[in-house]
């Protein structure tokens, strides 16, 4: 019978694997690794802020709400959870998952409804329903938190998300897209801009999952009808591959890839030329933003508030 591998830290068997270490580790290891790394974007935010965090059901989203929960009290933080309902089959699930998560951790809830709330459905085209996705999480995320009084929001991207990030932006020659690499951006109230927080920033896809198995927390697998049909399907496993053979490099990488665009003078909101748009009032760049502009070529509305009917879990 083959002996069970220990953990890295203690004699205790190694019952969960973290890539970026290279190694198992036991139960209470793992949970100090993941705390530790949550705790160290955390410091950056503060205490006593307000964070908003954008749950979809899925593993990353439902780890970044449970890790603030956990440390709301360390840091005196006041909790919020939206979900944005797409509508793509088989959501609700997700939707149910999240109600429980909220009324677990005790977040206040908020849920935006893309049919019901702006009057709109994500197109089947799956070049254009990536850009209405994006385009409609990304604003309503920001809008509700200011309406709402948050200082932050929480999104689950993690640290394979952040390294497919820098090498994409890097191979499409989209080099000023990396001022966005960072685990925290503060807020800019004067442009009604909340600040934005990556709880999960130095830990890995596989960490997430690790996490939620071992605390129980509810998630759900229902996945985007148009998953596997962009570049991420084939350059994150070349990253894995590469993280398998040097544990550490992915942390490097996206650790050298933040130094250089600190370096660079691109780490922040670069916010020159933006006013408000005529129509929502939020930042442009153009008369009309992109979010109006999209809502009115799917036929929808774009209504005065999105904030309304939110409550405690």
């Amino acid at each position: 019978m083959m002996a069970t591998e220990r953990c890295l830290y203690c004699e205790r068997p190694g019952e969960h694997f973290v890539p970026n270490l290279g190694g198992r580790v036991c139960t209470e290891h793992f949970l100090r690794y993941f705390r530790k790394r949550v705790r160290r974007v955390l410091r950056r935010v503060g205490r006593g802020k307000r964070v908003l965090v954008g749950v979809s059901g899925g593993k990353d989203s439902v780890a970044a709400l449970y890790a603030l929960a956990e440390m709301a009290d360390e840091f005196s933080l006041e909790i919020g959870a939206l979900m944005i309902d797409v509508g793509v089959p088989g959501n609700e699930a997700c939707v149910e998952v999240f109600g429980r998560a909220v009324s677990e951790v005790g977040a206040r809830r908020h849920l935006v409804s893309l049919r019901d709330d702006l009057g709109i459905r994500v197109p089947d085209d799956p070049s254009f329903a990536c850009v209405v996705c994006g385009t409609v999480t990304r604003y309503v995320l920001n809008r509700v938190a200011h309406e709402a009084g948050y200082d932050y929001v929480a999104t689950g991207h993690n640290l394979d998300d952040m390294a497919y990030f820098a090498l994409n932006n890097m191979i499409t020659h989209n080099i000023a897209y990396l001022r966005s690499l960072d685990s925290v951006t503060p807020p800019i109230p004067e442009l009604k801009l909340v600040g934005r927080v990556r709880p999960l920033f130095w830990l890995s896809d596989a960490d997430a999952e690790t996490y939620v198995r071992i605390i129980g927390a509810p998630r759900c697998s229902t996945k985007c009808p148009h998953e596997g049909q962009d570049k991420q399907a084939l350059v994150k496993p070349l990253l894995n591959d590469l993280r398998s053979l040097w544990p550490t490099s992915i942390v490097n990488f996206v650790d050298s890839m933040r130094e250089l665009a600190r370096m660079a003078g691109l780490l922040g909101e670069k916010m020159e030329g933006f006013r408000e748009c005529v129509r929502c009032g939020y930042p442009s760049r153009t008369e009309v933003c992109s979010f109006c502009r999209l809502v009115e070529k799917l036929g929808g509305r774009v209504p005065s508030r999105l904030v309304g009917g939110e409550s405690r879990g």
